[in-house]
């Protein structure tokens, strides 16, 4: 992982080989029991708490400029990577579903910059939530209500999903259609990020 955001942030000059992409090496089907049921979606699977995925954010990897025609770009926030994983998880997803994607973006940027950028760590579970609620304006018995609202617990359980896919690579991982994983270690540039996406995507 390290090799493809320096790779990407240094300059874009590697190409994609013309030739097929070969499973094993670019990409690796995921077993059935980590599989999951996102048809014309690439997916990355993250947490707040992890610095690659920090890196890959800030890096715009993936992006919906190298997403295909039909396809759409997700986002999956595990809550099994501690510190708090739980407690980031459902802030975010109260913020997507309740505040909508602009106050959802704007608590995961709060909390990247919290945790990566100053380094300030969260003591306990209760000071999580209020990082959470001063930046959505809401009281913690809205949140805990929001927290027990059908559409949040759903997302939340959508988002799980991710947890068996982490287990094989780690976080960030990237997956097309819920079937195929991407071996990020081989990827040298977001145009060969992107062609692999498009090769995957067809299949």
């Amino acid at each position: 992982m390290k090799k493809m955001l320096t790779a990407v942030a240094a300059s874009l000059i590697f190409a994609f080989s013309a030739s097929a992409a070969t499973e094993g090496v670019e990409y690796q089907v995921l077993p059935v029991s980590a599989q999951f049921n996102a048809p014309n979606e690439v997916t990355k699977i993250y947490s707040i708490n992890c610095p690659f995925c920090y890196k890959y954010d800030k890096a715009g990897i993936p992006n919906d400029n190298i997403v295909p025609a039909g396809s759409k770009l997700d986002q999956y926030h595990i809550t099994t990577k501690p510190p708090f994983g739980v407690e980031k998880a459902t802030g975010l997803a109260i913020a997507k579903i309740i505040k909508g994607d602009a106050s959802f973006k704007t608590l995961k940027d709060a909390y990247y910059q919290q945790y990566h950028v100053k380094k300030s760590k969260f003591t306990d579970a209760d000071t999580t939530v209020q990082f959470a609620l001063d930046r959505l304006d809401m009281s913690r018995a809205q949140f805990d209500d929001y927290a027990k609202d059908p559409s949040v617990v759903a997302l939340i359980a959508k988002w799980e999903q991710g947890v068996e896919v982490a287990k094989i690579q780690g976080i960030p991982a990237i997956t097309v259609n819920g079937k195929y994983l991407i071996n990020t270690k081989e990827i040298r540039s977001m145009d060969m990020l992107k062609s692999l996406i498009a090769e995957l995507s067809a299949k």
